[in-house]
């Protein structure tokens, strides 16, 4: 018998955290999608993407630790890559028919490849927007420790100066996003707790999280890679990432900077149509 629901929206809580998903289809015959968003992001970052998902996938998005209607934690530790890996892979195994695909845009990216690592056993496919898999110099890592500490400590003393700088940033200003598409961006943004936006940022920003790059070629499944083309610094690591993993390919899209599923929404659907079709159905 075949299951079809518009939305289901749902809090559960998972090893001590309220958290908040949304499943927007459950239809058999399509698989199931799971989308992670970034830094200061939340489920709301791909509700522009939920219209043309449907006719193709079955697509679930989660609040992230602390961000959008999820809870966070006191403790920066509580946000660090081996509790979040064990908070997500909890949660889909336990309500999602698996195995699924899972897409991760930048911080959420950096989560998706660790859980897939993790549980392989959990994922068919996995799709990675504007992401790294960590630093592997020493004095990279510390310096980014030290920026991340920085700017987890103007979060906490002036939100509102943060979220200026951090909008101004050029792997952001480069895009074109539309004026709508800014406007949700700056909602999800401003109804963030700035005590876990802190904590997020000092237990797991780029500086703290495990070095992936020798791990990458036990990736078994077919991963996607996408890139923005405004993003050179993204499209360096993104191509780095390409040369670690067997079964993979990487799509830059042009006129599009760090957020492309902003910049270039058509276009990046059309790629995970594609991708999703493709390794689905052979």
């Amino acid at each position: 018998m075949e299951l079809f629901r518009r939305r289901i929206t749902m809090k559960i809580r998972i090893r001590g955290i309220s958290y908040h998903f949304e499943v927007h289809e459950q239809n058999d015959n399509l698989p199931y999608l799971v989308l992670l968003h970034g830094f200061m992001g939340s489920s709301h970052s791909f509700k522009h993407l939920i219209p043309s998902l449907i006719g193709f996938c079955n697509p679930i998005t989660i609040d992230l630790l602390g961000h959008g209607e999820t809870d966070g934690s006191e403790m920066h530790y509580r946000f660090s890559s081996k509790e979040q890996i064990a908070d997500i892979c909890k949660l889909i195994s336990e309500q999602f028919p698996t195995p699924l695909y899972l897409l991760g845009y930048s911080m959420g990216g950096r989560l998706a490849i660790q859980c897939c690592l993790q549980r392989p056993d959990l994922f068919r496919g996995l799709i990675l927007e504007s992401t790294t898999f960590g630093l592997e110099n020493p004095q990279e890592r510390q310096a980014r420790q030290a920026l991340d500490a920085q700017r987890a400590d103007s979060i906490m003393s002036n939100f509102e100066s943060f979220l200026k700088k951090w909008d101004d940033m050029s792997l952001f200003k480069a895009g074109e996003a539309s004026e709508q598409q800014k406007s949700t961006i700056s909602h999800i943004q401003n109804n963030q707790n700035p005590v876990w936006m802190g904590n997020s940022l000092l237990g797991f920003g780029t500086g703290t999280m495990p070095f992936l790059g020798n791990l990458l070629h036990q990736l078994a499944i077919p991963v996607k890679l996408i890139a923005g083309g405004l993003d050179t610094k993204f499209v360096s690591i993104m191509n780095s990432m390409l040369k670690k993993i067997d079964n993979c390919s990487l799509s830059i899209i042009k006129d599009a900077a760090h957020r492309v599923h902003f910049d270039q929404p058509e276009e990046y659907i059309s790629l995970l149509e594609e991708f999703i079709k493709t390794n689905y159905l052979s």
